[in-house]
């Protein structure tokens, strides 16, 4: 299968496309409460009533402590409260909105170092929807004893409502369906040392679920998916095309960056392609030969994927200090207006997440001492294009999301303002050629970049 669309624009050229983006509160970074350490990497799930809720693990003395903080629909951060309090050790954890509409978290740790202590494993915890208390599960929700050591703990909801739990180790890639530990786990196995990053996400249409990570084995570097089902691995590992450069390839900079679509089939990887540093990025359906999509961006890191409505994917990715969002087609094969927003708090990344299910992208960023939130919109993209009329000129507007069109958005052109047809179109009619700058808006999209037409 041939790449259907190349992005041919350089970082320099999409700084110049991206102003600032519409957030809530609006063009605002907002700091999550506490400190965090620089390699924290939080949980997202949102509930019915359009609320992110962000759970991460933040040290307490010598402790740990999970914490809870909640994001309203308009972006408005709210208090941090502990789920659960002063465990020996946490992996970062993942967060899962189950089909009842509660929550359900997962991370490997040692709650304490006592004799007897059950809960040393994969944990896994739950929550009513509000978030408001936290209810652990006494023991494990998985078999391997090695889990409680991961790095970070993966998750995913298949189908039929069931949770999958996923985690990395010494003995290798481990996967559990259920929270039953009397139920197998399901193995990746390693040659040599080590598989990292796990992570799981389920196509939507087919209910086949992917298990996603990073390899550092000498046999075989890179970015790989593996299908999994409830008896174990389905298949072997497919290995992500352009994520090893000879024998050299790049850790990704947070969990595997891995998704299934609301409402549509597929299961994506979005990431970092080149070595020594990354050159481009590639968006790659995992059971497909190539990417979808291939984007210049030089020095990339930390690139990130999230699922959006009617098929949408969000795209996030950082470049020597700023941070680029944009959001696909309905297709997942072309990439709308580029936002382009400065690091917050120390200039600096170490984790990039988001959640786009509502359909603005909620933008979460470690700095290396805590959290930063915005709110994202998807940026609307406006061209032009003219032809003449007497001694004049008529002026086409053309008002795309992503390639698609979008109606009444407002054009303001030459001191007019005009409206957008069905087709996303709007006209502007001049006695005499004058040049005239142009940008485009709408309620729920930040606003395009401008427009000269000479």
């Amino acid at each position: 299968m041939r790449p259907r669309r190349w992005i041919a624009a350089s970082i320099v050229g999409l700084l110049a496309l991206a102003g600032s983006s519409a957030a809530g509160p609006p063009g605002q970074w907002t700091r999550l409460p506490g400190t965090v350490v620089n390699f924290a990497e939080p949980g997202l799930a949102r509930t019915s009533d359009g609320v992110l809720h962000v759970l991460y693990t933040r040290r307490n003395g010598s402790r740990e402590d999970l914490i809870h903080v909640a994001v309203a629909p308009n972006g408005r951060v709210g208090g941090d409260s502990v789920a659960l309090g002063g465990w020996s050790s946490m992996s970062h954890p993942d967060l899962l909105r189950m089909a009842d509409g509660s929550l359900r978290a997962f991370f490997g740790g040692i709650r304490s170092t006592s004799a007897g202590e059950t809960n040393n494993s994969m944990n896994t915890a739950t929550a009513p929807a509000s978030g408001a208390t936290w209810t652990l599960k006494s023991g494990k929700a998985a078999q391997a004893t090695y889990a409680y050591a991961t790095g970070v703990a993966g998750a995913g909801l298949a189908r039929d409502g069931t949770p999958i739990s996923t985690w990395s180790g010494s003995p290798g890639l481990g996967f559990h369906y259920g929270i039953d530990p009397a139920q197998p786990d399901g193995t990746i196995p390693q040659t040599g040392c080590c598989l990292y990053f796990p992570d799981v996400a389920v196509d939507s249409a087919s209910g086949q679920a992917w298990v996603g990570f990073y390899s550092n084995e000498s046999s075989g570097p890179g970015l790989y998916v593996n299908a999994i089902g409830p008896a174990g691995p389905q298949g072997g590992r497919r290995l992500a095309p352009g994520s090893v450069t000879g024998r050299g390839s790049l850790a990704p900079g947070n969990r595997t960056s891995l998704t299934g679509r609301i409402g549509a089939p597929g299961v994506y990887l979005f990431f970092g392609q080149g070595y020594p540093t990354y050159a481009t990025l590639a968006l790659w359906k995992v059971d497909a030969t190539r990417p979808h999509l291939v984007i210049r961006a030089a020095r990339n890191e930390h690139a990130n994927i999230a699922a959006a409505p009617e098929g949408r994917l969000w795209l996030m990715w950082e470049v020597n200090g700023t941070i680029f969002a944009a959001r696909t087609n309905r297709a997942a094969t072309r990439v709308g207006g580029v936002n382009a927003l400065r690091v917050p708090g120390s200039r600096t990344v170490y984790r990039l997440n988001g959640e786009g299910s509502a359909g603005p992208l909620d933008l979460l960023v470690n700095d290396g001492s805590g959290f930063w939130h915005q709110q994202v919109q998807p940026r609307l993209q406006l061209s032009a294009t003219s032809r003449k009329a007497g001694k004049g000129r008529v002026v086409t507007f053309r008002v795309a999301d992503a390639g698609d069109p979008v109606a009444a958005a407002t054009v303001r052109a030459g001191g007019r303002t005009l409206r957008t047809s069905a087709n996303g179109t709007a006209t502007l009619r001049q006695a005499t050629s004058v040049r005239v700058k142009a940008t485009a808006s709408k309620t729920g999209y930040a606003s395009s970049a401008a427009v000269t037409v000479r």
